[in-house]
């Protein structure tokens, strides 16, 4: 064996020890020394629960909810994914698949159905399942809106048909393609 065939030997030996030690230390930890979450999550979810419970209160659900689709349409335009695909439907419904999604598009019908895989939380940082009102909702209504509009060029109208924060086991909409043009948010 020349030296460099020991260099490479011992490398590889070295950095498998370094993996299974890793591995299992980190196989071996306790929860006590689990790193804990920020609490500053917590803090925010708490008060973005009571935020939207204070305006559900005070406000009718309709513009509760224009609200909320507003901002879930400001969410969406901040998305690197839907930057990236704007007007590729395909490659735009290829990348969501690779994150778990089940996605069916009826295109002669004009209807795009998505299923989120099984969760017990809310994909969206801001909810605590247990606090946020159901109405929360209306922000993945304006998210999909967003995003559909921007890939089609087309007006659409999302509907829910099951969500998480409402007790289901995952996120269902249900987009219908309609032939007016989109106005999308720059």
């Amino acid at each position: 064996m020349n030296r460099r065939e020991c260099l490479k030997t011992c490398t590889c030996g070295l950095c498998s020890y370094a993996a299974i030690g890793l591995i299992a230390s980190t196989s071996a930890v306790g929860e006590e020394t689990k790193p804990q979450e920020d609490w500053r999550f917590q803090f925010v979810k708490q008060r973005y629960a009571k935020l939207l419970t204070i305006l559900a209160g005070r406000m009718d659900e309709k513009a509760v909810s224009e609200i909320l689709e507003q901002q879930g349409r400001y969410c969406a335009s901040q998305s690197v994914l839907i930057k990236k695909y704007k007007g590729d439907i395909d490659g735009f419904l290829e990348q969501k698949k690779k994150s778990g999604e089940t996605i069916t598009y009826d295109r002669a019908k004009g209807v795009i159905t998505i299923a989120g895989p099984e969760r017990s939380d809310c994909f969206c940082p801001l909810v605590d399942c247990r606090n946020t009102p159901k109405i929360h909702c209306n922000c993945s209504l304006g998210w999909n809106a967003y995003a559909f509009e921007t890939m089609l060029g087309k007006k659409v109208k999302v509907e829910l048909k099951e969500s998480v924060l409402r007790g289901g086991k995952r996120c269902t909409f249900q987009v219908r393609v309609g032939d007016e043009p989109a106005q999308v948010l720059k």
